[in-house]
């Protein structure tokens, strides 16, 4: 097996060994939200995808800074709070309470750094100067531009030429700037919120944000950088154009990552201007955070992701199964280990030889996946089979009660795809209280309306009124739970469909 991470490189379109600047050491800059609406799932579907990717690189024992931004000063933010007649940064701020608090429910690791561009406007303003310095941007009416025709490279990530960049094509029509391609460094404005500045009262661009951000919290060359594939152009590709003739130098960032859309039902990019899509709390307010985690890691981070509400329905069937092999692993945990693994797989043959091959190569297989371009989808194969191979271990009742050797090194191979995926990490318990949570909330139910019920076919047992006793558990039924009766009395959970 290969130790080496291997990293699709928009850049140079290819697969490459991922070798840091300094060992043991990674820096990543990946583009946050411009926070003038609640987010969507489109969204969480580009911070997931480098939230996977972080927590694998710590998981190798690599030492990452990562920084994501907040936009937090933007011409959308500007009319929106116009609208609403809100201080513009008072909404902006509103709404990144609002997103972190989404982006905890996902389970998303917090970024060493979240800057937003309102506080950095002194770090913005002396990258532009050094750009209008060594005659890469210009002025114009308080406007500055930065000059596309001052950096021979323009084009090297998305490989667009500058002779195919028309007005008009994904370029401001503006007759002052001299090319089409020249965007923004400084918008000259007293309107919304602005700051004074060489060139006069105004705001950053768009772009230059990211560049004075990364640069402040990483250095003026880096790791990693991403973002969405739309990000390519012009976003990414003007970041790489200032920056690196603001430096004098480069690369701006050595490997750059972009994840593919999430979809809708048309194959359209789920977006807010198209008006197809769904937000995250939405999501999370009727399903389980995880099963949105693992119906992104069902696919190839760079891979088009098609969303549908059962896809959605899908992945909670699927981690149902995960949690109840968990549940049996849990159990057996807390028997005394009395026969080896090698004992049991003498005993019981083919199930108990299957579980502990997967177990014991569960970690090099696993990690080969991920090194592979953090293919996850892969990485989730390697999951169900052991997830699979679990359930059928434990349909043999002789296992459940001499099979406690196989729980240890199970369990930890789901505690690796708990801090890798963020997924089948936690005990079975919480999975399941969760999904009963939210099922009665989605039927108007409490847990006292089923409880009662539950006695009241206790009651009934009891007097041996057996009709009433089957009419009851067919009502539960119904609501969608399941009644499961033992020595400790009836317990019960909500069913999974």
């Amino acid at each position: 097996m290969s130790n080496t991470q291997r990293i699709y490189n928009s850049l140079s379109r290819s697969l490459e060994d991922f070798q840091p600047a300094e060992p043991g050491k990674v820096s990543m800059y990946v583009c946050g939200m411009t926070v003038y609406d609640y987010c969507h799932i489109g969204h969480a579907r580009a911070m997931l995808s480098f939230d996977l990717i972080y927590r694998w690189l710590v998981e190798e024992g690599l030492d990452v800074t990562f920084v994501r931004n907040y936009t937090d000063v933007d011409d959308k933010i500007i009319q929106r709070a116009g609208e609403l007649g809100e201080d513009p940064l008072a909404l902006s701020a509103r709404f990144i309470d609002a997103l972190d608090e989404d982006l905890a429910k996902l389970g998303l690791a917090i970024p060493q750094h979240q800057p937003k561009v309102s506080e950095h406007i002194p770090e913005i303003i002396s990258l532009v100067e050094s750009l209008v310095h060594r005659g890469h941007a210009y002025a114009v009416e308080g406007d500055v531009y930065f000059a596309v025709e001052s950096f021979p490279e323009y084009g090297k990530l998305s490989g667009k030429k500058l002779d195919d960049l028309r007005a008009g094509e994904r370029v401001a029509v503006d007759s002052r700037k001299r090319h089409p391609a020249d965007f923004a460094l400084w918008k000259a404005t007293t309107e919304g919120i602005s700051w004074d500045s060489p060139w006069g009262a105004g705001r950053p661009g768009w772009h230059i944000e990211c560049s004075a951000m990364s640069m402040r919290y990483l250095g003026q060359t880096f790791d990693i950088h991403g973002g969405g594939i739309d990000l390519i152009f012009p976003h990414h590709e003007n970041e790489i154009a200032q920056s690196e003739c603001g430096t004098g130098h480069g690369p701006f960032a050595k490997y750059w990552l972009h994840n593919g859309h999430l979809t809708a039902h048309d194959g359209q990019k789920m977006s807010k201007s198209l008006g197809n899509f769904v937000r995250i709390r939405d999501i999370v307010s009727e399903v389980p955070a995880e099963a949105l985690r693992l119906v992104y890691m069902e696919s190839h981070y760079r891979s088009p992701l098609p969303y549908s509400p059962d896809r959605l329905a899908e992945a909670v069937a699927s981690l149902d199964r995960l949690y109840q092999a968990r549940e049996l692993l849990e159990a057996l945990s807390t028997r005394p280990v009395n026969e080896s693994a090698a004992s049991l797989v003498s005993s019981y043959g083919e199930p108990a030889a299957d579980l502990h091959r997967l177990c014991e190569t569960f970690t090099e297989r696993f990690s080969e996946a991920m090194r592979d371009d953090f293919n996850s989808a892969r990485a989730l194969s390697v999951l169900w089979e052991l997830v699979r191979a679990v359930n059928r271990f434990g349909g043999l009742k002789k296992a459940q009660r001499r099979g406690a050797a196989m729980a240890a090194p199970a369990l930890k191979a789901f505690a690796q795809v708990g801090r890798v995926m963020g997924i089948g990490g936690r005990n079975s318990s919480a999975w399941f209280e969760e999904v009963r949570r939210l099922r009665l909330a989605a039927i108007d139910k409490t847990e006292a309306d089923i409880e009662a019920r539950i006695v009241a076919r206790d009651e009934a047992r009891r007097s041996k009124d057996y009709a009433a006793s089957d009419a009851i558990r067919k009502e539960l039924d119904a609501l969608g739970v399941i009644l499961m009766d033992g020595s400790q009395g009836t317990l019960w959970r909500m069913r999974v469909e």
